[in-house]
């Protein structure tokens, strides 16, 4: 564009100059900005102009004088190609310091353009890490909830389930005791191993249920069935591990503690619009008051456990079924377990 804006000039005033003056008279300039200014920039990135310092402003200010002198230096010289009778007319210090008034305006846009294009960048980068920063702690913070609700969870899991076998003990049977402690140690193993996930799929979540429905089972015999049925398109799918526990110790506590004579505890896993719906139902007594309209110790832990994993794409609702007893629906968003990440961690078991 130089080239021929300076061809175009020589042709208006009538002093057409060749081709070959006009790249010789306006190439090197333009080749020393394109060479200095990408390390104006890479300097400006690695010591950002703020906050401001005086000493990198005064760096600038020396850098910006020697570029735009040497600028000035070889448009004078570009100039005495094009037109030799000026060397003849002014002086040295005088063509540069007409060279340096008139290239003034270009190596101020030019350079504060690339110290503007610095800025914009480390302002770039400097968004990519907060937000960064902001996910990891995001990430944390959710890691330390859901660990702090599984804490609350599991001793009263326990609590209830050592109950039970000591009422066995209580009762002189000693092998359905002893029956019920490798039943429980099993269910610990596969609940509280420690191999870092807080999720787990629906298949395997539906699996400690029955794990725990069973040991109940060996407690009150014929008094409690149970029933399971988990969909093929939403097995491999994940929810918060051990979300349905105080569930379904809610419904063999309210059911058979108050003197149902047989009770039956069904646990379905089906796909829906929204992605998978989770419902626990039994046929005891009518749901307490506070457990229908969801203030239950077990059932506040499993909804803020919810929230926490997926805000306001999931839900729990408790609702009293008109022939008695209580069903709970927990719809949440589909999400695939990561194969991979499950196969090392089963290894790694």
């Amino acid at each position: 564009m130089s080239a021929l804006e300076a061809r175009h000039v020589s042709v208006t005033h009538g002093f057409p100059l060749d081709w070959g003056t006009v790249v010789l008279s306006t190439t090197p300039r333009w080749v020393l900005l394109a060479a200095v200014l990408p390390f104006v920039l890479h300097l400006a990135t690695r010591f950002p102009l703020t906050p401001v310092r005086a000493s990198i402003v005064a760096l600038h200010i020396g850098l910006f004088g020697a570029v735009s002198l040497a600028h000035a230096a070889l448009d004078s010289w570009a100039v005495a190609q094009a037109a030799p009778q000026i060397v003849h007319l002014f002086g040295t210090i005088p063509r540069l310091a007409r060279s340096w008034y008139n290239t003034m305006p270009t190596m101020v846009s030019l350079y504060a353009a690339v110290l503007i294009a610095a800025w914009g960048m480390a302002e770039a980068r400097e968004r990519r890490e907060r937000t960064l920063r902001a996910a990891q702690l995001e990430t944390q913070l959710q890691s330390a909830r859901l660990a702090a609700l599984r804490a609350q969870l599991q001793p009263h899991f326990l609590y209830n389930t050592l109950n039970g076998i000591a009422a066995l003990v209580s009762d002189l049977q000693p092998a359905r005791a002893i029956a019920a402690i490798e039943q429980l140690g099993e269910l610990l193993h596969a609940s509280l191993r420690e191999d870092g996930r807080e999720e787990i799929t629906v298949a395997e979540e539906v699996e400690l249920a029955e794990k725990y429905l069973a040991l109940q089972k060996m407690r009150f015999g014929d008094r409690l069935q149970f029933e399971l049925h988990v969909s093929a398109s939403v097995g491999d799918c994940v929810v918060p591990v051990l979300l349905l526990q105080p569930i379904v110790e809610n419904a063999v506590v309210h059911g058979l503690d108050a003197g149902q004579d047989v009770l039956n505890v069904r646990i379905d896993a089906v796909p829906c619009a929204s992605g998978v719906e989770i419902t626990v139902e039994n046929d005891g007594t009518a749901a307490r008051r506070d457990g229908v309209r969801g203030r239950g110790v077990g059932l506040a832990t499993t909804r803020a456990r919810l929230i926490t994993a997926h805000g306001d794409l999931a839900s729990l609702t408790l609702n009293a079924r008109p022939e008695g007893g209580a069903t709970v629906r927990i719809v949440l968003p589909r999400k695939l377990a990561d194969t991979s990440v499950a196969i090392l961690q089963e290894v790694g078991s």
